[in-house]
């Protein structure tokens, strides 16, 4: 026996007398007339992972993907002629090495399943023998009565033939009639616990859910042959939602595939009561290559002209609600026009709003995130205390549908003091848009006391479908026991249906035990709640909570399909809907359905995720799913329906078609307030976080440094620059620094292997923008801000970034620090006024800076200097040494300077381009000079 060294053993192979093992990163040789130590150790280009053995060279394949060739004659030692190197997949590794005798054709296997052959010539020899000429002399009629005698060990079986009348069938062909059907298949395992599996000794082992009786698998319903063999129910896995394409654009262009134009949208489940939600309903999650979360092809979930948001960013239960409150037209304006002011708050969720909506109508379909939304709900103290927030692992107490509601109202509730700045003639305008006018009137039934209030609420609350009469329960307030059981058991069976739900609890009658300032104790007192006037605009109807909701009951008790539309009379006797087709309906105010938010469930005892049916704007009689990044057109009928127990309504938002004095009132606003960014922003820049203003005197405004109003080492726009960038012929260079707010979450399996749960989390820290226009201040940056930031930071990454501790910190930073909305509101000014932006690597870029930005005003140095045959792009800081000669990011990394060097290798590219010698040829030189 002998030691190899520490590791596994990969491959050996034999050769005479000597034995070659591939381990510990090398070849060794051994002698086995004597195994105690190496007779050599071969030191290969690679990592050796396979080995064969020919007649006179050893074949090592390598974990880079190449096969290198050693001579057996040196034991290894001397490199041979052959050096190749496959055309593997960009996720493929060798798994298997062969070569015919000849030694002229080669064979590898890769981790994909595809095998590659590897020959010298067009029509290369297997064999080193002299192949059907062994047989010469032989009568094959003669000496095998009219065929060859395979009993004959010269015959080789290469002589069997196929049969000489080809039109009938083989009896190697499987007819489809001889197929039988053996039964259902077996379930898989459920999600939630094989995400509970805890591993020991090769063993999974979990808790029973007990959601099945034991040794028996639950029946799926009769139609589990339609779900298995893929019918018409919509989108079952995630192959047949993305019509086989590959996820990644990476594997992409290597293997090619059609547009995604050409995609057609998968449909919507029309059957009821079906065992689990379609792929489209279920919840979306991102998958990452080695490439980041930038080569995900998000266009396969998406072939309408409105964009998804994004899932993997904390607190993305809150999608649905963006969505719900962006196809919200008044408020959509309202929060454009509160955005492109002066508002100094950091923390202005309206202002955050305003921005995502506009990121939202400007996509044309391209994902989109709200992380920053996100993080400034995060920052808000009391979104922590209304539980709002999820955890550092992503879990809430509750469901999601819960904290949705709650969202809802506090967002409208921060709409709306917020908002108030706008300076309008109405300041409660928000207030008109979602919800109504609500008078609440207490009673004590001692002293016959009354108070009376009036408040707005935004959403009303509906009871469940089981509850009894609320105005019954008023009545026996303060009633013997035996009255109240009576009720619970009688009334409350009673079935509900959705229009009595509305009017009950649009004019809500309660009872509570509260302090009664007349009579000086607690009391029961009586609650009277009602409407004062039908809603101008928008209706939000919450759904209460079912029994369990949160544990995964799996039980659904709204079994009824919502109206879409019903009217609403409003008056001091009367408040309640009526459907459309009642007499009493007539003339009384209508309301249609808008929205719903539903929550949903992947298994019946797994988490919930929300979801949102929106009515398309460009066809108010279709309707549009929104699942995060998935997008895509629905009937009607499987967005009021509530058959199944997988999906729970949460929200209903209805709204009022002849809503017309509340467009004007909005459009007086928008008129006043336009969705116009000031460029005093990049002219005269300033910061709430500013200690001190800049001076304001003559000799400082005509200072030719401009140093009074430059911040770091930007100098402003001028007037001259400012209207040309409100012409749109106005271009920059731009860079950005990025620190890691938060680690990857990765889950690590007992065989070793990691799979990304969710990717770092980069924040904006430095922001630089240089002239790309001919003139004296041509290079010279308008744009360095560092923006401030008061969460932990995990990692500077200082290397990459140049930031040092302290550099973004208030009181702290030797720089002037400006906000992330500052900042924000400078990039997205350069992209509403059409300016072409100069980076490398702008998708990057502009993901982690939350905007998007049309292809056309994107000049991607790094996409047009990357070669169609080569996968790895070119890095800023070669392509700026190949075309000047000077190295760039010795030490650390400079927004400002590379910036610059991206400007330089842009205007490098466009003499390329103009001059005689072509791009293609600069590419090919590019690419040798690097190889060397």
């Amino acid at each position: 026996a002998a030691t190899v060294g520490a590791g596994p053993v990969l491959d050996l192979a034999v050769h005479a007398q000597r034995v070659y093992v591939c381990a510990a990163q090398a070849v060794r040789v051994y002698d086995v007339r004597k195994l105690a130590q190496p007779a050599r150790v071969v030191t290969c280009e690679g990592q050796p992972t396979r080995l064969w053995a020919g007649a006179a060279d050893l074949w090592v394949a390598c974990e880079e993907g190449f096969v290198e060739t050693r001579t057996l004659a040196s034991e290894g030692a001397d490199a041979g002629a052959a050096f190749v190197e496959p055309a593997l997949g960009e996720y493929a590794f060798i798994s298997a090495l062969a070569a015919a005798p000849s030694e002229r054709v080669a064979l590898v296997a890769d981790t994909e399943g595809v095998l590659h052959v590897w020959a010298d010539s067009e029509e290369p020899r297997l064999s080193t023998g002299r192949g059907p000429e062994i047989l010469d002399g032989l009568d094959l009629d003669s000496d095998f009565g009219g065929g060859p005698a395979f009993d004959d060990e010269r015959v080789s079986l290469a002589y069997a033939g196929t049969p000489a009348d080809l039109s009938a069938p083989l009896l190697s062909r499987m007819d489809a009639a001889a197929l039988c059907d053996v039964g259902r298949p077996v379930n898989y395992v459920d999600a939630a616990v094989a995400g509970a599996l805890k591993t020991l000794g090769g063993m999974g082992y979990a808790a029973n859910p007990r959601a099945a009786r034991r040794n028996q698998q639950p029946f799926g319903g009769p139609d589990w042959r339609r779900r298995w063999h893929g019918g018409a129910g919509g989108a079952r896995d995630d192959r047949e939602l993305t019509q086989g394409r590959p996820k990644f654009l990476s594997q992409q262009r290597r293997h090619g595939s059609r547009p995604a134009a050409d995609r057609a949208e998968p449909a919507e489940p029309s059957s009821a009561n079906s065992s689990a939600p379609p792929k489209h309903l279920q919840q979306m999650r991102i998958e990452y290559s080695r490439f980041g979360v930038e080569d995900f092809d998000f266009s396969l979930y998406n072939a309408t002209a409105w964009s998804g948001l994004e899932g993997n960013v904390r607190n993305a239960y809150a999608n649905a609600l963006l969505q719900l409150l962006f196809f919200s037209g008044e408020l959509r304006q309202l929060a454009l026009a509160h955005c492109a002011g002066a508002c100094a708050d950091a923390l202005c969720l309206s202002c955050q709003l305003g921005l995502l909506f506009r990121m939202l109508a400007t996509a044309q379909g391209a994902s989109c995130h709200a992380s920053q939304l996100l993080q400034v709900l995060a920052q808000r103290p009391e979104a922590a205390a209304l539980g709002l927030l999820e955890d550092a692992h992503g879990h809430v107490v509750g469901a999601y549908a819960v904290l949705a509601r709650r969202l809802l109202r506090f967002v409208l509730e921060q709409a709306t003091v917020e908002c108030r700045r706008l300076q309008q003639p109405d300041a409660r305008l928000v207030e008109r848009v979602f919800g109504a006018a609500q008078q609440t009137t207490t009673l004590c039934p001692a002293c016959r006391a009354t108070s009376a209030r009036e408040s707005h609420v935004f959403a009303v609350d509906l009871d469940a479908p089981g509850s009894g009469s609320s105005g019954l329960a008023a009545a026996l307030a303060g009633g013997s026991a035996s009255v109240r059981r009576a009720e619970s058991r009688g009334l409350s069976r009673q079935r509900a249906g959705f229009l009595d739900l509305v009017s009950r609890a649009l004019a809500r009658t309660d009872t509570q035990r509260a302090w009664c300032a007349q009579c000086k104790k607690f009391q029961l007192l009586t609650t009277d709640k009602r409407i004062m006037r039908a809603p101008e605009a928008y209706l939000a109807l919450n759904f209460p909570p079912a029994a369990g909701e949160g544990e995964g009951s799996g039980s659904n008790p709204w079994q009824m399909t919502l109206p879409l539309s019903f009217a609403l009379r409003v008056s001091a006797a009367d408040t309640r809907a009526l459907p459309d087709d009642d007499d009493a309906a007539h003339g009384e105010p209508r309301l249609e359905l808008a929205a719903v938010v539903s929550s949903v469930r992947d298994t019946r005892r797994g988490p919930d995720h929300l979801v949102v049916h929106v009515r398309d704007p460009d066809d108010a009689t279709r309707w549009l799913l929104l699942n995060d990044f998935l997008v895509q057109r629905v009937p009607v009928a499987s967005v009021a329906a509530f058959h199944d127990w997988w999906r729970l309504p949460a929200i209903a938002v209805y709204a009022r078609p002849d809503r017309h004095a509340l467009q004007a009132a909005v459009a007086v606003v928008t008129r006043s307030h336009p969705y116009r960014i000031s460029t005093r922003i990049l002219t005269a820049p300033r910061s709430a976080l500013d200690t001190q203003p800049p001076p304001v005197t003559s000799a400082a405004r005509n200072a030719s440094s401009n140093s009074a109003r430059m911040r770091n080492a930007a100098v402003p726009l001028s007037k001259a620059e400012a209207e040309s960038l409100e012409r749109g012929t106005f271009r920059c260079a731009l860079d950005a620094e990025f620190v890691v707010l938060e680690d990857a979450i990765m889950e690590v399996f007992s065989d070793g292997t990691r799979h990304m749960l969710r990717p770092p989390v980069h924040v904006l820290a430095r922001l630089s923008a240089v002239r790309a226009n001919p003139g004296d201040l041509h290079g010279v940056p308008f744009i360095d801000d560092y923006v401030a930031i008061s969460r932990p930071v995990f990692d500077l990454a200082t290397q990459y970034s140049g930031i040092h501790a302290g550099d973004l910190t208030v009181g702290l930073s030797p720089y002037r620090l400006s906000t992330m909305k500052e900042v924000y509101k400078k990039l997205r000014l350069l992209v509403d006024c059409n300016c072409v932006i100069i980076g490398h690597g702008l998708k990057h870029d502009f993901r982690v800076c939350n905007i998007v930005v049309p292809p056309a005003l994107q000049r991607d140095t790094m996409l047009l200097f990357q070669s169609p045959s080569h996968i790895r792009p070119i890095s800023l800081r070669f392509l700026y040494w190949y075309f000047s000669r000077k190295s760039i990011q010795t030490r650390e990394h400079s927004s400002v300077e590379d910036a610059q060097a991206t400007l330089k290798v842009f205007e490098s590219y466009a003499l390329c381009v103009a001059a005689d010698r072509g791009l293609e040829s600069v590419l090919d030189d590019i690419y040798s000079v690097g190889a060397s």
